[in-house]
């Protein structure tokens, strides 16, 4: 019998200490904190087993293909090399065929290709008969990730990736922890109502400027290391407004984080993200701040709901676009069918 398993996991936005997650960034601070949220902009994966043995892998982002005779001929390397690498990790016993497909825009810095490892990991756990605990996926995926990059990588996107929901995700020296912020108290739907999410139409790869402010800060390069011990300090602020579910002190946490993060390297941001964040809060914005590591990508603006609209076509016209998107409370889902393999 072929067996059909598909995996979703939500996308994150960071609200604060993002690049504290990067080992051994948070070894120097003595333990960093990170903020972030799971919406419903998902990553997608799909593995169907096959009888023939073949290992079929397919983006359909990238309406790329790539097929091998078996698992020991399947290379890495190539235009689907994190495909490529979770599935000789995972190393299901008979052949596969491998769809994967993300919500997100290529570079929007929402933490989509993590996202979408987890998914991968998480289908071809099931099918390879891997029942290893869903956290391991993180280590796991970001070890893959770190040897797709060439470039030391974070591991606040998988965590939202596999819990959704808001969480304060702590990198300490005894390991990592997460604290779920969902107190059912109903102040994320506040926080929600507050959220508008924008494409700035600049493609990001957030890699390099998670290593220039690695280098920076190893080589001690002006104001660097003030300005990360800064964003953990914003962070445990951040976490503390969501607890006192104030929502004046998210957005002023907000503003200080993005304050911090423009000095943390060359590149964060731009004339052009500048005259979207001046649009926005021209039109009623309480604050806004690009997703991950900076350079393009989305970027999130909280505005009271009365502005709301107004702050959207302020940011449209200053060149963003729209990406309306709710908060996901839900983490990897993993379904497992039953089907047929596509001849």
């Amino acid at each position: 019998m072929h067996v059909k398993v598909t995996a979703t996991t939500p996308n994150r936005i960071d609200l604060a200490g993002g690049t504290l997650d990067i080992h051994p960034l948070y070894v120097f601070e003595d333990g960093g904190l990170t903020v972030n949220l799971g919406i419903d902009i998902i990553s997608r994966a799909e593995v169907e087993t096959r009888d023939d043995g073949r290992v079929v892998l397919h983006s359909r982002d990238l309406d790329v293909t790539e097929t091998y005779a078996s698992l020991a001929d399947v290379k890495v390397g190539g235009t689907l090399d994190l495909l490529a690498r979770a599935v000789r990790f995972y190393a299901p016993s008979m052949g596969v065929t491998v769809t994967t497909k993300n919500d997100a825009p290529k570079g929007s810095g929402l933490g989509a290709s993590s996202a979408l490892l987890m998914a991968l990991s998480g289908a071809l756990a099931r099918v390879a008969g891997d029942d290893a605990p869903v956290e391991r996926y993180i280590d796991w995926g970001a070890n893959l990730e770190a040897q797709n990059i060439a470039i030391p990588t974070g591991k606040q996107d998988y965590y939202g990736a596999i819990y959704g929901g808001a969480s304060a995700i702590w990198f300490e020296l005894r390991g990592n922890r997460r604290e779920s912020l969902d107190d059912g108290s109903g102040f994320l739907d506040t926080l929600e109502q507050h959220l508008v999410l924008s494409f700035t139409g600049i493609s990001h790869f957030s890699g390099t400027n998670n290593w220039a402010m690695m280098k920076r800060y190893i080589d001690r390069s002006g104001d660097t290391v003030e300005r990360l011990h800064e964003i953990k300090r914003t962070a445990l602020a951040m976490r503390d407004a969501l607890r006192s579910r104030d929502m004046g002190r998210v957005a002023e946490v907000l503003h200080r984080e993005w304050t911090q993060r423009k000095g943390l390297a060359e590149g964060v941001t731009t004339p052009e993200i500048e005259a979207m964040v001046a649009a926005a809060q021209e039109a009623g914005a309480l604050a806004s701040k690009i997703c991950g590591a900076g350079g393009g990508g989305c970027m999130i603006t909280l505005a009271p709901p009365s502005r709301r609209e107004a702050v959207v076509a302020a940011l449209e016209g200053a060149g963003a676009r729209h990406l309306p998107c709710r908060l996901r409370h839900e983490g990897l889902q993993v379904e497992t069918v039953d089907g047929r393999v596509p001849a």
